[in-house]
Parts: structure tokens; C-alpha cells; sequence
């Protein structure tokens, strides 16, 4: 596959470069004189990268050629462009990763080249698979924007208008969710969700987002405020029955009637629980669990536990997503949204 096209531009010598994935290996495209043709032609002609960018796991690549040279004072003429393309990488999480292709510090001709350690850049774009906006404002139905897994409204909700947030929905504290059809997030893996929360009350639990599972017994994620610890809170339960074993992290005080950004990371591979916090790490716990996966329906606005459903919200609620991953701390932290990038120039 191929993923980069470039002109390299070294001293003394210029020549066009190509690139390709799988296995990853560069071609100088200098005219071969007995054929006339580029070496590409001949693939023996060509140099191992030493990199391994599979496309599940970077979907985006790209080089826009030499924009960010670092000065090094140890090679003579270094200060400014090198005339080197670097490569730039878009990963599953979103995270934009540059790989500076930078010259041998030792002095010796032809000069020799090597991608420098990757530098995170930061997130430049969406990856939930799933959103619920919430901002339909009237009907019975929920629209999934990002995924197509709309959510059926239930029981005691309305949709009212925020100042801030536009149409929201509403709910009681008695009967009001929204279920879909099937799971958002695979429970087994690493996975993350997240919501706007404006709570009404605190007297009891609320849940926000919920994944039941497919038996009917208890919940691979819940999203919540916490009655007892009068705290934002993020758990799940440590197995697929209707024991009461359950781990969760708990984050900062909660408030009334305020809108607050809520994400809960669970990190499968760390074996973690983490929730953020208005942008902020609130807390981490260790899963004590087995990977189990809760194959039944998201819920927003109530929790299944020991077979029954209930702990519903009493809350105004907003932009819920889901990520079929553990968002990196970036990510996690960004109480916005960030623009989806599909190509790199």
C-alpha cells in the first residue's frame, strides 16, 4: 500500500522519494540509465523503514513534506529546514504523531537518515463511534449522529431548552431512559464514555449512561452520581451475574444544578477504571473484575443490577458518546469536540 509521496531535497542531491506501508520501504525515483525507468520498477532498488504502522492502528498517514526541522547545533548547516520530509500519523485514539526524519549526527557521506522518536502533537480528531446529541427536542426517539444506533425514549422524560446547551432531555428520577437495540461499546476491551450531566437532585443515585447485559443480571459500565459518596462516579461490576461485586472510581464532589463533563475511561489492558472530570483526572481504580463483555443494550438514564433496572437519573443530560477504546489522557481530557480528519496534505 502505498502512503507517502514527497520530494526530498538533501545537499547536493535532489530526488523525488515514494513510499509504501506493507512492508514499509522507500524508492528513490532517479532514472535508471540503462531502461530509462525508476528503480521503483526494480524492487530491489530500495531502503527498509524502520517502522511499523499497520492501518488498524494508523488509519491516516501522510507527509507534507519538511515543516518542522529541528535545529541541532552538532551538524553544520542545521539551523532552519533540512530538506528531509517528516511523516505524520493520525493513530486509532486520534493522536497526531510526528516522526521527524532527521540526519546522522556522525559525519559521513552520503549522509545518513533515521525517524527520530515520535512526538505526540495532541488529538486532532472524533473517534466515538457513537453519539447521542440529545438535541432532537421532541419525539421518542434519539438520535445516534455518529454511529446509526438511534435509543428509544421511555417512561417520565421531556425535552426542555438549555441557555448554553440547546435542547437536552429531561429526566425525573422515576421511569425516564433511553435504551437501544444493541451495545455500543465492547465491555471486554478498553472502552470509554462520556456526557454533559446538569444534576437536579442528590439525594439519591442517578445513572447517566449505562451497558446492561445480554442476560438480564447487571451492567458493563455505568456512568453515575453516587448518593453515598456524594460524588461523580464510574464502575462496572466485576463479573456477568447478579452478585453485588462491583468496582468503581470516584471522582470530584458533585454539584446541583450545573452542567459538568463527565468521562469514564476503562483501560482493559492497565486494568484500570479511570474518570475525568470538567477536563480533569478525578481518580483512578484498579479492576479487580474479569473481562467480560456486556453484550445487551446502552442505557441512558437508568442501570440494570440483579436483574432489575433502576437508579434513574434525575438529571438534565447531553451529548453521550461511547469509544470502542480507552481514550489517552488528551482525549480524555478535551471537553470539546475535535474536527475529523480524513486526509493529511
Amino acid at each position: 500500500m502505498v502512503w507517502v509521496v514527497s520530494l526530498r531535497a538533501l545537499p547536493l542531491v535532489s530526488w523525488p522519494t515514494i513510499a509504501v506501508r506493507s512492508p514499509s520501504r522507500s524508492y528513490a525515483l532517479t532514472l535508471d540509465p540503462s531502461s530509462g525507468l525508476p528503480p521503483l520498477l526494480h524492487p530491489s532498488n530500495h531502503a527498509t523503514l524502520p517502522l511499523t504502522l499497520p492501518p488498524s492502528k494508523y488509519p491516516v498517514i501522510a507527509s507534507p513534506g519538511d515543516i518542522n526541522s529541528p535545529v541541532d547545533p552538532g551538524i553544520p548547516g542545521s539551523p532552519g529546514p533540512d530538506g528531509v520530509p517528516d511523516l505524520y500519523t493520525v493513530d486509532a485514539q486520534g493522536q497526531l504523531i510526528e516522526y521527524p526524519y532527521v540526519q546522522n549526527r556522525t559525519d559521513i557521506w552520503p549522509p545518513q537518515y533515521h525517524f527520530a522518536p515520535p512526538q505526540i502533537l495532541g488529538a486532532v480528531t472524533n473517534t466515538s463511534n457513537h453519539a447521542w446529541d440529545l438535541s432532537d427536542g421532541a419525539g421518542s426517539t434519539a438520535a445516534d449522529t455518529s454511529g446509526g444506533l438511534n435509543a428509544t425514549l421511555s417512561g417520565a422524560y421531556n425535552w426542555t431548552t438549555d441557555s448554553g446547551r440547546g435542547n437536552v432531555i429531561n429526566f425525573t428520577g422515576t421511569t425516564g431512559y433511553a435504551a437501544t437495540q444493541s451495545l455500543a461499546v465492547d465491555t471486554s476491551q478498553g472502552c470509554t464514555v462520556s456526557a454533559w450531566v446538569k444534576l437536579t437532585s442528590s439525594a439519591a443515585n442517578s445513572t447517566f449512561v449505562s451497558q446492561s447485559d445480554s442476560a438480564g443480571n447487571t451492567n458493563g459500565l455505568q456512568l453515575y452520581y453516587s448518593s453515598g459518596a456524594q460524588a461523580w462516579a464510574f464502575g462496572r461490576h466485576n463479573d456477568d451475574t447478579t452478585s453485588t461485586s462491583y468496582t468503581s472510581v470516584y471522582g470530584t464532589h458533585a454539584v446541583t444544578g450545573q452542567w459538568t463533563h463527565l468521562v469514564g475511561v476503562f483501560d482493559a489492558d492497565a486494568e484500570q477504571l479511570s474518570i475525568y472530570v470538567n477536563g480533569h483526572l478525578a481518580g483512578t481504580k484498579t479492576y479487580s473484575g474479569t473481562m467480560w463483555k456486556a453484550a445487551g443494550p446502552l442505557q441512558i438514564g437508568r442501570r440494570l443490577y440483579q436483574g432489575a433496572y433502576g437508579e434513574y437519573a434525575n438529571a438534565q443530560i447531553s451529548d453521550v458518546r461511547t469509544y470502542p477504546t480507552a481514550l489517552p489522557p488528551a482525549d480524555a481530557a478535551a471537553r470539546g469536540d475535535n474536527p475529523v480528519a480524513v486526509q493529511l496534505d
